[in-house]
């Protein structure tokens, strides 16, 4: 059993407790105290609470005789990303971590406040998380050229309902995500993960998004939508394909599950043996893991295609889906085992699509295009905060209060994940 972690600043409070008789039975005289033992105490939950904070603002002036020229001086508000609002950075800041980190929707944080009779409308949640959204989303940009600038990224997409303001229905519009995750390799890695919305699924949005990258290669799944970021007259050239295993051995499962087939079991097999070899590899310097690879991997990778190239005219049904996904798309599916910064499938970036998946669940739809852009501001900093083992309500609280004490003028840089100096989370 696991010993419970207790936070250093955590609020104690001390509770003494005595005998229920505190006389003498012989005497009568009172007892006192002779050893004091202090056990490990219990977790309290203090629900929370909302603290109205008025605004004062002063006129001062110089009541000296000789001073009566001088004008009087007003105290002026030093509010910068909330001026004028009846909310808080922080307040925004926390409603935005309950609905994207924890899952809440609007209306159940606005009866929560119903419950402690505070009528604080779901309209003025959401519009002041929409707000701080707009001063964050230079935090987002950032994010976004870093995970641009590596030697490989995973990319991914998934759909989100829309609802369309007279319409009586929702739209269908597109996360698009892109994951820089060196940690299986890269001692010093900085991992982070953004996140866009778009309109569309076309493959021209993903190109969009990749403008200016200088990756080498490009990790996905088999949407054929990636297949115009692979060809020789885009600008960038250099680009190459890497497929996901993870999706192919995926395949071969749903054939086992259908036909029983011992073929598809021994493809499993194989893939479990291959998976085994990552494991091993996991920390490896990329010259280690490319080395192991090649004689563990590769000899699994040359018998699995013969294996296949041989059944694939005699296989039926989803045996032979699978079988023709996997030798269709051999080429990007080995491309790992080349080089030791490449990873076996892209498992990484369809893990963050989880949080995505919860809230999309709970709040059922984004209000607007503009709500949906805003889901994507937020992920982008929830989630690398998590790559980085930041708490995301702690790095999101630093991001806000930088960009407010400085108002606006410092460089966005600075206010990556690994730069936070709150909320490390401890492994």
């Amino acid at each position: 059993k696991r010993a419970r972690k207790v936070p250093k600043d955590i609020k104690v409070i001390t509770v003494d407790h005595f005998p229920d008789e505190m006389s003498c039975g012989t005497c009568g005289h009172d007892l006192k105290s002779i050893k004091r033992e202090e056990r490990a105490g219990t977790f309290r939950i203090v629900p929370e609470h909302v603290v109205l904070v008025k605004d004062v603002y002063h006129t001062c002036a110089c009541n000296r005789g000789i001073c009566k020229e001088n004008k009087p001086v007003a105290a002026k508000s030093k509010n910068y990303i909330m001026k004028g609002r009846g909310i808080e950075p922080g307040f925004a800041v926390e409603a935005a971590c309950q609905k994207f980190f924890e899952h809440i929707p609007p209306y159940r944080q606005a009866r929560r406040f119903r419950n402690a009779n505070i009528n604080l409308a779901r309209q003025t949640i959401e519009k002041g998380v929409a707000h701080v959204a707009k001063y964050a989303g230079l935090v987002q940009d950032e994010l976004h050229a870093h995970a641009l600038a590596g030697h490989t990224a995973q990319m991914d997409e998934t759909p989100v309902k829309v609802q369309a303001p007279g319409k009586g229905k929702c739209d269908t519009g597109y996360f698009w995500v892109i994951n820089r995750d060196e940690r299986n390799w890269n001692p010093d890695a900085r991992p982070a993960v953004v996140y866009r919305y778009a309109h569309s699924r076309a493959g021209a949005v993903a190109e969009e998004l990749l403008s200016g990258a200088s990756l080498r290669f490009l990790q996905t799944d088999g949407y054929s939508g990636y297949n115009c970021l692979f060809k020789e007259s885009r600008e960038n050239d250099a680009l190459m394909p890497v497929r996901c295993n993870a999706h192919a051995r995926r395949k071969f499962f749903e054939a086992h599950l259908a036909t029983k087939s011992k073929l598809a079991a021994k493809v499993i097999q194989m893939y479990r043996k291959m998976y085994a070899v990552e494991k091993a590899a996991k920390g490896l310097p990329p010259e280690e893991r490319e080395q192991l690879r090649l004689e563990k991997t590769l000899p699994i990778l040359t018998e699995l295609k013969a294996i296949l190239t041989k059944h694939q005219d005699d296989a039926t049904g989803k045996l032979k889906t699978a079988i023709n996904y996997t030798l269709n798309a051999f080429d990007g599916l080995q491309r790992f085992v080349f080089d030791g910064r490449l990873e076996i499938d892209n498992n990484a970036v369809e893990r963050c699509i989880r949080g995505i998946a919860l809230t999309k669940k709970n709040s059922l739809f984004a209000g607007n295009h503009e709500a949906a852009e805003v889901w994507a501001t937020y992920y982008s900093l929830i989630e690398s905060a998590r790559l980085n083992k930041v708490n995301p309500r702690s790095y999101l609280n630093w991001v806000v209060q930088e960009i407010e004490r400085n108002r606006g003028e410092l460089d966005y840089g600075q206010l990556m994940p690994w730069h936070c100096p709150v909320g490390r989370i401890d492994d």
